[in-house]
């Protein structure tokens, strides 16, 4: 259930966005989501509509899930490839099997869309 503070940390990091960029209400949330990361889709989305209702700037923001795919490199001859299946074990171009994940075990904050105060 890391997910509850895991969200709580981005709608912080929303609000400390919207602060900087003098916005007063967040719209659009977009998160990218690693299929290795460890997170819960709908345990994410159910933490997520939690904590957004103690949020006066994230209260009414729609999040967005944009699930990455992992993607590994090859260290014996630094192929780069994303699996097709969840065989992760064998490099397709030298057929060896010293592979690394270089994308897909992270969360990232993609963007948001915010309005702010009109001069």
């Amino acid at each position: 259930m890391h997910e509850y503070s895991v969200v709580s940390s981005l709608i912080e990091l929303c609000e400390e966005h919207a602060r900087k960029n003098n916005a007063f209400k967040i719209e659009k949330i977009v998160v990218g989501i690693g299929e290795r990361s460890g997170m819960d889709k709908s345990l994410f989305l159910s933490a997520f509509e939690t904590f957004r209702e103690e949020s006066s700037v994230c209260k009414d923001a729609v999040l967005d899930i944009i699930e990455e795919k992992v993607e590994l490199e090859c260290k014996d001859c630094n192929f780069r490839f994303t699996p097709q299946n969840i065989d992760y074990g064998i490099c397709p171009h030298c057929k060896g099997k010293n592979l690394d994940i270089i994308k897909g075990r992270e969360m990232n904050l993609l963007s948001l869309e915010m309005i702010g105060e009109t001069d």
